[in-house]
């Protein structure tokens, strides 16, 4: 070869590497711009979650394997009431109130299974304890380890669930200790749940379920007519309205309560009924003391009539075989008929000779009354006395001579007092003579 030749091969070769240096240098341009955009987003991303921590309503803290605070965010050094260079380097156990046997448990849980979520109670810096929740991870970050811990305060969500469980407990309570009779029912009357008292008096269970409808469980009795009357409640409730009827439940042992009840239905916001509650008062007692008071009622309502028709057909003794019954008011045909009942009684346990009939009092006699009195003056001779009428005033007479009444059996006086003269002069002349006569003849 040529020195010319070889020259120009020279030539050649560093013209090829000097553009090769300078597509290098090309490229690495290009690579430096590319990584400066990189670390320009990666540092962007940095900031925006740095401030996204430092915003963020709930705290936020990183803890080493050896339980050093290596940051946080200030939400979760003001909800301990630190600043934040306080707590960085401060050991997790003076922050966290668990037992040390017990916060070692913890962390060791989470190393093994690379994450937990738990409730912890931690410190204020005033002594004040904090309730709060946590979800804890395990990072690896090349040769570093540390513990990535979110937190909210719960302090005041566990008061709140506390007050309910504790107004549940009171309800719950008053739901199974009041005597009455309660259930939950569906708007079909599917029984959800009774309280203990309906659960104690029938045998149900305390939580139903999805079975046959409450009218139809057995302690209704045999009739159907209680269960009837439940089923329309229910199906009057389950459609929006409230209802009632009064219905005997039984038990075991052949105990039966008369319970009232009540049926409510409780809407949601649309107005569809969604439960049904069922209230039953025990009113057995109520009911036996009103049937024994309508008993008591009844029992005086006939004493008293008995005393009525006393004094209204009064039987007066006067003396020795001498009755007088004084009419006063206006005669029917129910008065007539106690009238004679209490004639002809008062002449057999009187053993008496005369009854003076006084009807001064009596404004009208028509047929039937005076029928009655020819009635009653045959019966009473047929007991082996005689029957006077007296104080027949004029218009009495009249009627009694209209009408045709035949007194040939009667003896008739114008007054009582000329009837018990009368009365008194007969016994004086029959003596004891006649009184042993009258005897013998009963």
């Amino acid at each position: 070869m040529s020195d010319s030749v070889a020259l120009a091969i020279g030539r050649a070769k560093v013209t090829t590497d000097q553009d090769g240096i300078e597509r290098l240098r090309a490229e690495n341009a290009g690579l430096r711009e590319e990584l400066g955009k990189l670390r320009e987003v990666m540092a962007r991303r940095e900031e925006r979650t740095r401030r996204i921590l430092q915003a963020a309503l709930e705290g936020f803290h990183l803890v080493g394997l050896d339980g050093k605070i290596l940051d946080c965010n200030p939400f979760f050094a003001s909800t301990l009431g630190y600043d934040r260079s306080e707590l960085l380097g401060m050991d997790i156990g003076q922050v966290d109130q668990r037992p040390p046997e017990e916060l070692a448990a913890a962390i060791a849980e989470i190393r093994a299974k690379g994450a937990a979520r738990f409730v912890a109670r931690h410190v204020r810096k005033d002594g004040v304890p904090v309730d709060v929740e946590v979800s804890s991870h395990l990072v690896s970050l090349e040769d570093e380890q540390f513990f990535s811990s979110f937190s909210h305060p719960i302090t005041e969500q566990l008061r709140r669930e506390q007050a309910l469980r504790e107004s549940e407990q009171k309800f719950r309570a008053i739901f199974d200790e009041t005597s009455m009779f309660i259930s939950l029912l569906t708007p079909e009357g599917h029984l959800l749940e009774c309280n203990r008292t309906m659960a104690d008096f029938t045998g149900a269970l305390p939580r139903g379920g999805e079975g046959e409808p409450i009218w139809e469980a057995p302690f209704w009795g045999d009739t159907g007519d209680a269960a009837e009357h439940v089923r329309a409640c229910v199906q009057k409730a389950g459609a929006g309205a409230s209802s009632s009827c009064e219905v005997e439940l039984h038990g075991p042992g052949g105990r039966v309560a008369t319970l009232d009840v009540k049926m409510k239905p409780i809407l949601d916001t649309s107005g569809k009924t969604v439960l049904v509650i069922a209230e039953g008062y025990d009113v057995t007692e109520l009911r036996r003391a009103e049937a024994e008071r309508a008993s008591l009622q009844e029992r005086m309502i006939d004493a008293q009539e008995a005393t009525i028709r006393e004094l209204s057909t009064p039987l007066i003794p006067l003396d020795e075989g001498i009755l007088v019954m004084p009419l006063v008011g206006r005669l029917d045909r129910v008065r007539i008929g106690q009238l004679l009942e209490r004639l002809l009684q008062g002449v057999v346990a009187q053993r008496a000779a005369t009854v003076i009939l006084d009807v001064t009092g009596v404004p009208m006699v028509d047929a039937e009354i005076a029928d009655a009195l020819i009635r009653a003056a045959q019966a009473v001779k047929l007991l082996g006395a005689e029957v006077i009428l007296t104080g027949v005033g004029p218009e009495v007479a009249q009627t009694m001579v209209g009408i045709g009444t035949d007194f040939r059996e009667i003896i008739t006086l114008s007054s009582l007092q000329s009837g018990l003269h009368h009365a008194l002069g007969r016994s004086r002349r029959g003596g004891s003579s006649g009184s042993a006569r009258r005897r013998d003849r009963r």
